[in-house]
């Protein structure tokens, strides 16, 4: 037998993933969720402990360990850069000889975690490679034998992207981007000129471009350009990134800081970046939906590339926090650039976690892969116990349904116009909310998007929210056909069901949608299927159960964030209180 625990460590969004030979995943959790400090960058001590509790398992039945962090990777590329780059090449080299100082003690960190003796820890450590770990997040997880791996992001074990052929249980690197040339500093660069300077916030312009007209098209394409066979490549005299030791700050709290990665010249191009406070301006707006273009355009033409060097093979792999992007990865989908794509759930940098534990039992221990993972409720769940105990120290009057009348009755409200916290089952793995840790309403009723903001999220305006959509019925309300249990692509909303869809239904008439089958969840099929009889919807608005921090985690959580905010009515396990009318406007607390 193998246990395999995957880490993404001293890195942002640290996490763990546990696996084993026989049963594939069993339990992927983010250290955020645990400790509640957004995008947390420390080691995952909370998350290997809660990993191994899920599983039932303990620090002796571990076989191996995987850490998504190889400082020896790469080093040709690293002495290049050093070459040209002394001053802040050599920091930068430094930093990563600390970084591997503190990995190397991983051994004594589990059993820190675990409550165990050091002398007890006996499982060999393997170190992964970070783009490696991304390619193989979404490979091992596919359903396919074979396809074309491409990865992006901001940096990795001084790696910034990477084309690999996959088959079986191999994984073989055809091409690899370096740093400074880096795709994902272009985005959040430009992101960081816009005003929007914290950790993780580019999903936010994302959002911004769909308002805007592409007037800065010219501009963006001095910026950042993508050479065939060759790679990304940026005009460098934009950045000041490589003269630093890297992008971001991290506290000893493992809280994340970002830091400009633009300069003077920069501002020459654009004019007077936007401070974070001012207002978005539709100078603002263009920037984002130039930006927006030019990202799409360049990750095509490195998708294209990648199955170029693949021999023609259209099954895709996407990893790296670029592939969070889902309006690109719909153009990929929708103008026939692949034919079929799966993306890991957790594209970002906590997926390396998952990506690292796949590579070694697959490609180093070479155990047979267990199948597609078609969903990612991987995460922690409480029983009814715990639940009830939550609910009943909130003092509300909490009632307890059969699971019928919880469908019926959570579907009466929602065919209402009620905005609903519902907390079931085990947490999702990744950044997205996918059923289970959702806030959920009507998508159609009048003004829900203003409503819901106002009374709930209190986040920027032009933010979209997401549909869930029932499988069977996706080609019939978007213009695509492709199944996207992750919520990790943008569709564009057939024109007769835009306003039936009304409060997901972006500016630019598209959704981010999520489908959804019974296999995948079968509570909240039967809630969907409940709310299609009602009102002849196969969707439901789903957005993240939080209030500007991580999603909730434990009941206590969802309780609170229900208490604080003016949602109608909250579903924790099968315990469902709805306030009264005017308690709920007032979002004052029983």
């Amino acid at each position: 037998m193998a246990l395999v625990l995957g880490l993404n460590s001293i890195h942002p969004d640290a996490a763990a993933v546990l696996m084993d030979d026989k049963k594939g995943v069993l339990a992927a959790i983010a250290e955020e969720r645990i400790n509640r400090k957004k995008h947390c960058a420390g080691f995952p001590s909370l998350a290997i402990a809660e990993v191994l509790r899920l599983a039932g398992a303990s620090m002796s039945d571990i076989t191996d360990v995987a850490i998504a962090r190889d400082s020896s990777a790469n080093r040709g590329a690293k002495l290049g850069f050093i070459a040209k780059h002394p001053i802040s090449g050599l920091k930068l080299a430094m930093w990563s000889q600390k970084v591997h100082g503190t990995l190397a003690t991983v051994d004594q960190l589990i059993a820190e975690a675990c409550g165990r003796p050091h002398s007890e820890f006996k499982a060999p450590v393997h170190h992964v490679e970070h783009h490696l770990a991304h390619a193989a997040s979404s490979f091992f997880w596919s359903p396919f034998e074979r396809a074309t791996a491409v990865t992006t992001d901001g940096a990795g074990d001084f790696c910034t992207g990477l084309i690999a052929r996959c088959e079986g249980n191999k994984i073989e690197v055809l091409h690899k981007n370096f740093w400074p040339h880096s795709f994902g500093v272009f985005y959040t660069a430009v992101c960081n000129f816009l005003g929007f300077n914290k950790y993780g916030e580019e999903y936010k312009v994302m959002g911004l471009s769909a308002y805007g007209k592409d007037t800065y098209a010219e501009q963006m394409k001095e910026l950042v350009d993508y050479v065939p066979g060759v790679g990304i490549r940026l005009n460098l005299k934009y950045y000041n990134h490589h003269y630093t030791v890297h992008t971001h700050d991290q506290s000893e709290e493992g809280e994340i800081t970002v830091k400009a990665m633009w300069n003077d010249n920069m501002r020459q191009l654009f004019g007077e970046p936007r401070k974070r406070k001012d207002p978005t301006e539709q100078k603002h707006k263009d920037m984002s939906l130039s930006m927006q273009k030019r990202f799409e355009d360049i990750y095509i033409k490195y998708v294209q590339d990648a199955i170029r060097q693949n021999n023609g093979l259209r099954d895709v792999v996407l990893a790296g926090g670029c592939a969070l992007n889902g309006v690109a990865n719909g153009r990929l989908v929708m103008e026939n650039h692949l034919d079929r794509v799966y993306i890991h759930p957790a594209a970002g940098d906590d997926g390396t976690a998952a990506g690292a534990a796949a590579y070694v039992m697959h490609s180093i221990l070479n155990k047979p892969r267990t199948g597609e993972v078609i969903h990612g409720y991987w995460g922690s769940g409480w029983t009814d116990d715990e639940c009830e105990k939550a609910v009943r120290d909130s003092g509300m009057p909490f009632k307890k349904l059969t699971r019928e009348q919880l469908i019926n009755t959570a579907a009466d409200a929602l065919s209402q116009g009620k905005i609903l916290g519902w907390f079931q089952g085990r947490e999702e793995w990744g950044p997205r909310a996918l059923g289970n840790r959702s806030i959920i309403c009507h998508p159609g009723w009048p003004d829900m998007k203003a409503i819901l903001n106002a009374r709930v999220k209190n986040r920027e305006p032009f933010r979209p929210f997401a549909p869930l959509c029932m499988e069977e019925h996706l080609s019939e309300l978007y213009e695509g056909s492709h199944d996207v249990p992750f919520m990790n692509v943008v569709y564009k909303v057939r024109p007769e069901w835009r306003a039936r869809l009304s409060a997901t239904t972006h500016e630019d008439s598209t959704g981010r949608v999520q489908t959804m089958r019974r296999a995948q969840n079968e509570l909240f099929y039967d809630l969907l299927t409940a709310f299609k009889a009602r009102t002849g919807v196969p969707v439901l608005l789903n957005t993240s159960f939080n209030e500007n921090e991580p999603i909730v985690h434990t009941p206590a959580h969802a309780v609170g964030c229900f208490q604080r905010t003016r949602m109608n009515a909250l579903a924790v396990g099968p315990f469902w209180y709805e306030k009264p009318a005017e308690e709920a406007e007032k979002g004052a607390a029983v």
